[in-house]
């Protein structure tokens, strides 16, 4: 869309619900409204009719189209916002050199590097791929909820914990520097990183 073209407003009549209805919008708008019908595989019309059904029938129907095609492009927004930067958190993880891992306030390792695994096989016996991680129980000597809430307060400094890994009847103990992820709110998580071994 060159220039000022996309603000022009543009006149189009849609058939819906056996009424013409005309609708006066700036050209950025039907070119959106384009991609959403694309998208859902519904007509205009389809996409009108939806909004004649919902909840905000009674107010001006070319307001309504706006809003309803804005709060649609807002929700694609934060939907993609939320995938890049789990991959964004993933990512780091990942590249890491040192062992280290995603875990969730409920204590579930999310996500783990394979210098995380390759620290744990050589330590536990049996252990001998990813698998085997379902079979460990990571215990800190702070409950996690107080982790992750004291790094949201905190942001830009970690915070070191003391850890306690179990697989069968052998013990690991050590030290993990924790980071937020912030990225990953449902549920909430942290980055630990395994600072060294007691």
């Amino acid at each position: 869309m060159p220039g000022f073209d996309y603000l022009k407003p543009h006149f189009r009549v849609i058939n819906s619900g056996g009424k013409r209805r005309g609708f006066s919008l700036e050209r950025v708008f039907w070119t959106a409204l384009e991609d959403l019908i694309k998208a859902d595989g519904i007509t205009a019309a389809g996409f009108v009719a939806r909004l004649q059904d919902g909840e905000m029938a009674t107010s001006a129907l070319s307001s309504q189209l706006r809003a309803s095609i804005m709060k649609r492009f807002l929700e694609r927004y934060e939907d993609l916002r939320i995938r890049s930067e789990v991959q964004t958190s993933q990512a780091i993880v990942a590249a890491c050199p040192v062992p280290a891992f995603i875990i969730s306030i409920d204590r579930k390792i999310l996500f783990h590097n394979n210098a995380f695994l390759m620290y744990l096989q050589t330590r536990f016996i049996g252990l001998d791929n990813a698998k085997g991680l379902g079979e460990i129980r990571l215990t800190l000597e702070t409950p996690l909820v107080e982790i992750i809430d004291q790094l949201k307060a905190d942001t830009g400094r970690g915070q070191q914990v003391g850890f306690t890994i179990a697989h069968g009847d052998r013990k690991l103990r050590g030290r993990l520097s924790m980071a937020p992820a912030l990225d990953m709110q449902k549920p909430p998580a942290a980055i630990g990183f395994v600072s060294g071994s007691v």
